[in-house]
């Protein structure tokens, strides 16, 4: 949305916590370039103030959410359940993600390439899909209890009515 000299004076206090391009790029550990091809695709909502691009700080958590919410599930997922049986780095690598870092950044802390991290997260969501898969057969593999057939009742006439 661009907005008009006039317009400005009106919309100040909308303005205010907005974040300049070079912020949100780093807020969303993105190269600029790359941050800015993301907007002018649409993909990052931002508003236009005469030739400066502002963004909330909301809707740059937003698109986070939409691009590696998926992920943080999976680690949740995957740390909540024991049987799962990680490994100590892809432990570690759950718990990284469950504090909203990229694996990009994750690589950097663990001194790992970012193949080798995202590797990792693929053994991950085998891992999980096998618990959850396992978890449906079993549902509907048991048998659901017995119940009790009920026995028709049947009407008996006195031989007083049929006589």
């Amino acid at each position: 949305m661009a907005l008009r000299s006039d317009e400005l004076h009106y919309n100040l206090q909308h303005l205010n916590g907005m974040l300049t391009t070079h912020e949100a790029a780093r807020q969303l550990d993105l190269s600029y370039w790359h941050f800015m091809h993301l907007v002018e695709a649409g993909r990052i909502p931002g508003i236009r103030v005469v030739d400066r691009w502002l963004f909330s700080p909301q809707d740059l958590d937003d698109y986070r959410r939409s691009k590696y919410g998926e992920l943080e599930d999976l680690a949740k997922t995957a740390l909540e359940h024991p049987a799962i049986d990680l490994t100590e780095k892809q432990e570690t690598i759950c718990r990284y993600l469950l504090n909203s870092e990229r694996p990009s950044e994750i690589a950097r802390k663990l001194q790992q390439s970012r193949q080798a991290v995202h590797s990792q997260i693929s053994l991950i969501k085998e891992k999980v899909s096998r618990i959850q898969l396992h978890k449906t057969s079993t549902k509907t593999t048991e048998t659901p209890p017995k119940r009790e057939r009920k026995k028709p009742i049947q009407l008996r006439r006195s031989k007083n009515k049929q006589e």
